[in-house]
């Protein structure tokens, strides 16, 4: 069973070993391009540089747990916060860092309409402008607003590459402890991110693990591509995380397939999905129905425990399984 798992995977979802050196090129030329822009800008956010970096590159290309080919980039701007405060629950969370002094992040145009605070949807705009304003010249479609980041589409190389915005925080009881907030995508609001440990973390538990990345391209692929349960990418990593600091991995997917199936629909139940940094932060979107969710993947547990592993149409019936058809 193990192998015919083993075996969709790299039919359906190993990356192909074409060359990417141009859409790097590519990748490169654009994110100049963009921090060129910001830095020529007004009265307007600024980047911080970080360690002689002024953005982080993250998502699952740069933790080995993308699914399909690499057309796609997720960048971070690290945007100046100093003077700024972040708050949670009305306690004082977190002190911006950085050395733009007026900063121009706290302008009123970029508050909320409320003046509680810097308002995702307007620095998203502010930087889909930015971004807008270097493709145009070179007759490239407008850039998109797509949740927590604003999408660039060069179609020459058929690459995306998603720009997202994240202030810069050190922890107010820890100044040690440096973290980002950036757009939560679901609501004007800011989440926490560090992309450096989220990658540490699930390098960590994959040193000894060799299927735990495969494992989560897996649930990737079947939640979005054929079964429709809307678990983000990163949720469906963190639960993952979860369920390994709570139950034995295997590294064999006759049972670790089930196991994290059964614990993923838990977290469902719960109205749960811990962030792997944060177990406080919740990743699940309860705005969603968490009935249907449930329904789909106990679609998927019973067409699994159905399985006859002495049948000869197992590893057919394992492909028709994963791609639901």
């Amino acid at each position: 069973m193990n192998k015919h798992f083993n075996d969709y995977i790299s039919t359906h979802l190993c990356l192909s070993q074409k060359d990417i050196s141009q859409s790097i090129k590519s990748r490169e030329w654009l994110i100049n391009a963009v921090i060129k822009k910001i830095d020529e800008q007004e009265k307007s956010p600024k980047l911080y540089s970080e360690n002689g970096k002024r953005y982080i590159p993250f998502g699952s290309y740069f933790k080995g747990t993308k699914v399909s080919d690499v057309d796609e980039f997720d960048i971070m701007l690290i945007i100046d916060s100093n003077t700024g405060v972040y708050s949670k629950s009305g306690t004082k969370f977190g002190e911006g860092i950085g050395f733009t002094n007026p900063n121009h992040k706290y302008d009123e145009k970029f508050k909320k309409s409320d003046g509680s605070g810097v308002s995702p949807l307007k620095q998203l705009n502010w930087l889909k402008d930015i971004i807008d304003s270097v493709l145009e010249p070179y007759g490239c479609d407008p850039s998109e607003r797509d949740g927590q980041a604003i999408t660039a589409y060069i179609k020459s190389r058929d690459l995306k590459i998603d720009f997202v915005p994240g202030g810069i925080f050190k922890k107010t009881d820890y100044p040690n402890n440096v973290f980002y907030i950036i757009p939560s995508g679901s609501n004007n609001n800011w989440i926490e991110t560090n992309p450096r440990i989220d990658k540490a973390i699930i390098a960590g538990i994959a040193k000894d693990n060799p299927q735990f990345k495969n494992s989560i391209r897996l649930f990737k692929h079947i939640f979005k591509d054929s079964y429709n349960i809307r678990i983000g990418s990163y949720a469906v990593e963190s639960a993952h995380v979860d369920c390994y600091s709570k139950r034995y991995f295997k590294n064999d997917f006759k049972y670790d397939f089930p196991l994290i199936l059964d614990h993923i629909r838990t977290c469902v139940q719960l109205g749960k999905i811990p962030d792997m940094r944060d177990p406080s932060i919740n990743l699940l979107d309860t705005s969603l129905s968490m009935d249907n969710m449930i329904s789909r993947i106990d679609k998927i547990s019973s067409i699994y425990h159905e399985l006859n592993e002495s049948s000869a149409t197992l590893k057919a019936d394992i492909f028709a399984m994963l791609s639901n058809s």
